[in-house]
């Protein structure tokens, strides 16, 4: 059956900090999507209102999607004095409002920020704030076949509530040895060319579009080639 709205049931609603959550929804028909793609979300508390996040997991038989969300401080208006379609008071009612049971409208996924099926280099992921959602489902899709790659994840937070999501990362570093999690109270451009060099390894850039331009260009400056770095930057993801 094809669609371009896929109706999803809230199955889990866990709030992380004041401002972020980690929400789970079951679809009640397939969605074809694959890992490091996002979609549009329109929640009840909004008709109408939609706005986009990245699924933070791989494909799975339960048609289970989790998503991570961050409300912004406060909701502006764009030049014109009207916020645009992309509504930044979704994510305000998602983290906020959304309960058990509720039913969200997902769209068609979108999002160029895959796996290259042909590449067998090591792999560094670099995700700011809950622009961990797709790096944590492409290693999610990698723990299914991976054997030979080793892969790093850094985390820079300013604050020690925005590590979110530690104990899901452990455990799943705790079943991978092959899996490297950096973490540290610090620029996560800074840290990720700390460790360098990266002299042959795929990167993997994720989170609000400043953040990612910056680790873009500080990638750039350590002699990474451009082709081997894919980003997505999503405005709420």
């Amino acid at each position: 059956m094809s669609t371009d709205w896929w109706p999803a049931e809230v199955v889990q609603h866990d709030r992380r900090s004041p401002d972020i959550a980690v929400f789970r929804c079951r679809t009640f028909q397939p969605l074809p999507f694959r890992a490091g793609q996002h979609v549009p979300i329109e929640c009840p508390y909004l008709p109408w209102r939609s706005a986009s996040y990245s699924i933070a997991n791989a494909p799975r038989l339960d048609q289970v999607l989790e998503f991570h969300v961050r409300a912004p401080a406060r909701p502006l208006p764009g030049p014109d004095g009207r916020i645009g379609p992309a509504d930044p008071r979704v994510s305000a009612a998602l983290v906020h409002r959304l309960k058990l049971g509720d039913t969200l409208r997902l769209g068609a996924p979108r999002g160029s920020l895959t796996l290259d099926p042909y590449s067998r280099r090591d792999l560094v992921f670099v995700p700011a704030g809950t622009g961990l959602a797709p790096a944590k489902a492409l290693i999610e899709e990698l723990s299914r076949f991976n054997r030979t790659r080793w892969i790093h994840l850094f985390r820079g937070e300013r604050d020690d509530r925005d590590f979110y999501d530690r104990r899901a990362l452990d455990l799943l570093a705790g079943r991978h040895p092959w899996l490297t999690i950096v973490r540290a109270k610090a620029d996560v451009a800074d840290l990720v060319t700390a460790h360098g060099p990266w002299p042959d390894h795929d990167f993997y850039v994720s989170g609000p579009p400043a953040t990612v331009a910056e680790i873009v260009r500080r990638l750039e400056s350590c002699r990474v080639p451009t082709a081997r770095v894919r980003y997505d930057a999503l405005n709420l993801c």
